[in-house]
């Protein structure tokens, strides 16, 4: 294993145009994209417009049959009806949005049948006492957005709340003059939710690389060695064949990380690009693009196994393409129902949701999805290498 990684390591610096596309290329990119497109791309993701069901399963507690008497106190029935007319209140401001779209709906099924069949992005459910429960769709964004005006609304009704309850008289005096202006008491804060187009093309730039190296790397290297006969050489060894292919797919490792340090490292202290906030995620993130890389050459070095002629231009060809496609290059650039799915595009969101969020779930997803690949492409590496007929 150690004799393959040597082996790939001393081809990588021997090979002039490999080491500029695999150490200096992705940096370039970072820097010129980054610079270029800072004043003329939005890094932020758009969200547009949320579409948001809802239901309130008490309404009206009077109609429904709630009455002083069936109340522990008029104070209690009083808390519920303005707790109803709260969320009316705040169901219609919400339908007066431009940028929100609501239906209402009869109850929590079919809130949520709303959400599965794709009519809403998001539901909101009210409880009583007032509690609002929320059925998140697929666009891990508008959830996130959904999130945030229900934990608004639910903050801002417990202040108002606590005043009634605590001191009534001045309750009283913001809901006939409204809440007044406190100069000098609050200020705007930092959420740390931000990012530059140099922090987004800091992890676009290693997702490409991840995949045109190890894509036209893994595939070139079978092929090649097919072609000079090496791969015949190396089977009539006595070294295991079935253990042949893992090594050779173990030996891109220091490969890819070279190609993640050359990015990571200068982007971060030249470049002014942040990643993760904290050491430990970004060591997460670090070994997320190695394993990613790894996976990519494991699959492609599978394909070159039965190409018959030069896979150099039509993977770089396919591979361009499909990068483009999923916003490596251009965020904007995307087509619904299609960018979405590409690889490249989901291992974008999953490095972003990290580096934006905190949030490694998609993350470790992704990286068990890459590990199971390694996993599968091994063993069949392995039992096509036993076969003669591969080799020649």
């Amino acid at each position: 294993m150690f004799e393959w990684m040597l082996n790939n390591t001393r081809t990588l610096f021997r090979e002039k145009s490999s080491l500029f596309f695999s150490l200096i290329f992705p940096i370039m990119m970072v820097f010129v994209l980054g610079n270029m497109l800072a004043e003329l791309d939005n890094p932020d993701t758009p969200i547009g417009t949320i579409r948001i069901a809802y239901c309130i399963t008490e309404e009206d507690p009077v109609k429904a049959g709630y009455d002083e008497y069936e109340y522990e106190s008029v104070a209690a029935n009083m808390g519920r009806i303005a707790e109803a007319t709260a969320v009316r209140a705040f169901t219609d401001a919400l339908a007066d949005n431009e940028n929100i779209e609501t239906v209402k709906v009869s109850d929590l099924d079919a809130a949520r049948a709303e959400v599965d069949s794709g009519r809403a992005d998001a539901a909101m459910v009210f409880e009583a006492p007032l509690r609002i429960s929320i059925a998140e769709g697929k666009d891990i964004y508008k959830n996130r957005a959904v999130n945030l005006i229900a934990q608004s609304f639910a903050r801002s009704y417990a202040a108002f709340k606590a005043a009634a309850i605590h001191n009534p008289a001045i309750y009283m005096e913001i809901a006939e003059k409204g809440m007044s202006d406190f100069p000098g008491l609050t200020a705007d804060k930092d959420l740390g939710v931000k990012r530059s187009m140099m922090d987004f093309y800091a992890v676009t730039m290693i997702v490409m690389i991840a995949f045109m190296g190890g894509g036209i790397g893994g595939a070139s290297e079978m092929f090649f060695g097919r072609q000079n006969g090496s791969l015949r050489r190396a089977t009539a060894s006595t070294r295991s064949r079935a253990r042949m292919f893992i090594e050779t797919v173990l030996g891109v490792i220091p490969q890819n990380i070279m190609q993640t340090l050359i990015v990571m490292v200068p982007a971060a202290l030249f470049l002014g690009a942040h990643y993760a906030k904290t050491w430990q995620e970004n060591l997460l993130l670090f070994a997320f693009f190695i394993l990613l890389g790894v996976a990519v050459s494991a699959v492609f070095m599978l394909i070159g196994l039965f190409v018959r002629s030069n896979p150099y231009m039509p993977i770089m060809a396919l591979l361009w393409s499909l990068l483009f496609l999923s916003g490596t290059f251009s965020k904007d650039m995307s087509i619904k129902g299609f960018s979405e799915f590409l690889p490249m595009n989901i291992a974008q969101r999953a490095a972003f949701d990290l580096t934006m969020f905190g949030r490694p779930e998609q993350l470790l997803s992704m990286m068990g999805v890459c590990a199971i690949i390694i996993l599968a492409s091994c063993l069949l590496g392995s039992v096509l290498f036993k076969r003669k007929e591969i080799m020649l």
